[in-house]
C-alpha cells in the first residue's frame, strides 16, 4: 500500500516535469529565434542603410561631376568667344583705336600662349589655356634634319632617336621602301596586334603612338627634368605632342604662340632666353624682328640660324584649348580639350576639329 503511494507521487513528479520542461524548452527556443531575427533585421537595416549611404553619394558625385563639365564646357565656350573675336576685323579695328591700357584686364585680347586664364564661377573656378596651332610645328611638314634636332634635344639619342626619325618619314612617305632605320607594313604586320603602315599623312597628333620608337614616355614627355643646356632642368611633362601639331603652318612658328617647350626644343634657344622672351610678350605681342630684338637683346646671336623659322601674329585660325574645372574644396577636378577652327563662313563663327571629354593636364 505504501508502495504504491510512493509510485503514484513519482509518478506524479515525474508528470508535472513532463509537463513543465517542455514549457521551458519551448520558450528557450522561442527566444533564440527571436534574437536570430533581430539579428537579421540589424543586418537588412544596416545593408539597406549603407546602400542608401552609397547611393547618396553615387548621386552627389554624378552631379558634382556633371557641374564640373559644365565649368569646362563653359571654360571652353568662353575661350571661343575671345577667339572669335581676335579673327573679326571689327573688333580689332576697335582694339586699334582704343589704347590697351583703355582695358580692363578682364576685356584684354586674350594671348594664346598657353598661359592660364582663370574664371570664377559659384560652384567653383575653371582655368582655360589656349595654345595657337601656329605655335607649333607641323610634323607632315617637318624635315628629317629638324625632325633629328628636336628628337635629340628631348633626349633620345643613337639607335633609338634613328629609329624614330627613319620610322616617321617611311610612316609618312607614299613608298613601301625602308630607310636604314625604318619601317614599312611588314613590320607593322608582324606586331602582336598589327595594323597598316600609314604611307601619307599623320590625321592626328596621336598617330604618333603608332609609329615605330614612339614610346608613350616620349610622345607625352617624362615627368620631372628634361635635358637642358649644362644638364638637367626641372619642369613639366614635355613631349612630342607638345611641339608637333598636324595643324600647324609648317616648320616656320609665331613667336608670338610659341610655347617654353618649342622655343627651347625645336627653335633651340636656352632656357634663360626662352623665358625672357614669354616674359617679354606678356606685356605686348611682338609686331616684328626688329621689336623682338629690341625687347629680347639677348637673342641676337641666335637669330643668324633660327630667324627663318620665325613668324610674326601669324592668322592660322586653328588652336587647341585646354579647360579645367576645380570644385571650391578643391577635392574635384574636371578637363576638357578642344581643337577648334576659328572661320567666319561657319554658322556659328567656329568649328570643332576635335573634343576630348576627359583631358588631365
Amino acid at each position: 500500500m505504501e508502495r504504491d503511494h510512493k509510485l503514484r507521487i513519482a509518478e506524479w513528479a515525474l508528470g508535472e516535469k513532463r509537463i513543465f520542461l517542455p514549457n521551458l524548452n519551448e520558450k528557450g527556443v522561442a527566444l533564440i529565434m527571436v534574437l536570430w531575427i533581430i539579428a537579421i533585421l540589424s543586418v537588412i537595416a544596416f545593408e539597406f542603410s549603407y546602400a542608401m549611404r552609397t547611393e547618396v553619394k553615387i548621386v552627389k558625385n554624378f552631379q558634382e561631376e556633371l557641374q564640373l563639365y559644365a565649368l569646362a564646357e563653359g571654360g571652353v565656350e568662353r575661350a571661343i568667344a575671345e577667339l572669335v573675336y581676335k579673327h573679326d576685323p571689327r573688333v580689332q579695328n576697335k582694339r586699334r583705336i582704343l589704347k590697351s591700357k583703355d582695358f580692363s584686364p578682364e576685356k584684354k585680347e586674350w594671348v594664346t600662349d598657353g598661359r592660364g586664364y582663370p574664371l570664377t564661377f559659384d560652384l567653383g573656378v575653371c582655368e582655360v589655356r589656349v595654345r595657337g596651332e601656329a605655335g607649333k610645328i607641323n610634323i607632315n611638314l617637318v624635315s628629317g634634319m629638324l625632325l633629328r634636332k628636336i628628337i635629340t634635344n628631348l633626349g633620345v639619342e643613337g639607335e633609338a632617336e634613328d629609329i624614330v626619325v627613319d620610322s616617321l618619314l617611311d610612316w609618312r612617305d607614299p613608298d613601301d621602301l625602308y630607310r636604314l632605320n625604318g619601317a614599312e607594313n611588314d613590320y607593322y604586320q608582324s606586331l602582336p596586334e598589327p595594323y597598316e603602315c600609314k604611307n601619307g599623312n599623320l590625321d592626328s597628333i596621336e598617330e604618333l603612338l603608332l609609329v615605330r620608337g614612339v614610346t608613350p614616355e616620349l610622345f607625352y614627355g617624362k615627368k620631372g627634368t628634361w635635358p637642358g643646356e649644362g644638364g638637367k632642368e626641372k619642369g613639366n611633362r614635355i613631349g612630342l605632342k607638345d611641339i608637333f601639331s598636324i595643324y600647324a603652318l609648317g616648320e616656320q612658328v609665331d613667336i608670338n604662340s610659341a610655347t617654353l617647350p618649342v622655343l627651347r626644343f625645336a627653335l633651340g634657344i636656352p632656357s634663360e632666353i626662352a623665358r625672357g622672351i614669354i616674359q617679354a610678350r606678356e606685356e605686348k605681342v611682338f609686331e616684328n624682328q626688329q621689336d623682338l630684338l629690341q625687347r629680347v637683346p639677348e637673342l641676337g646671336p641666335f637669330l643668324g640660324e633660327i630667324g627663318r623659322f620665325i613668324l610674326f601674329q601669324s592668322t592660322n585660325p586653328f588652336y587647341t584649348i585646354e579647360a579645367q574645372a576645380q570644385s571650391k574644396n578643391g577635392k574635384s577636378v574636371r578637363g576638357l580639350k578642344a581643337i577648334v577652327k576659328i572661320d567666319p563662313r561657319e554658322k556659328e563663327g567656329y568649328k570643332i576639329i576635335q573634343w576630348v571629354d576627359a583631358f588631365v593636364s
